[in-house]
């Protein structure tokens, strides 16, 4: 586990969650890749609350930091990981702790 991957905590509305990340796959294809996921574990105390599956498009990396693009997987995970999990937090921000699939 890097610092890029390494859980982060967040806190809403007084209630602290940690959000684990997965490794990052991206879409196969003799072309440049259009899409990478991720899993984001989602715990309160220790508990798993729910599981986020993220899906971050070549749009949105390209609207954030079109020179991750450029770079390989050191440049781009970090992207990836804050496009993603920012994402999430706004379905945690609206009461969504469980399993869902998100798209950014």
């Amino acid at each position: 586990m890097s610092e890029v991957d390494a859980p982060r905590h967040v806190e809403i509305d007084g209630v602290e969650y940690e959000l684990r990340p997965g490794p990052i796959r991206q879409s196969l294809s003799d072309e440049a890749p259009m899409l990478w996921g991720f899993a984001l574990r989602v715990f309160n105390g220790g508990e798993e609350l729910g599981v986020k599956t993220v899906f971050v498009g070549r749009v949105s990396v390209q609207t954030a930091n079109p020179e991750a693009l450029q770079g390989g997987m050191q440049d781009l995970a970090p992207v990836l990981y804050d496009l993603g999990i920012a994402k999430a937090v706004e379905q945690l921000e609206a009461g969504e702790t469980g399993d869902e699939i998100l798209f950014t």
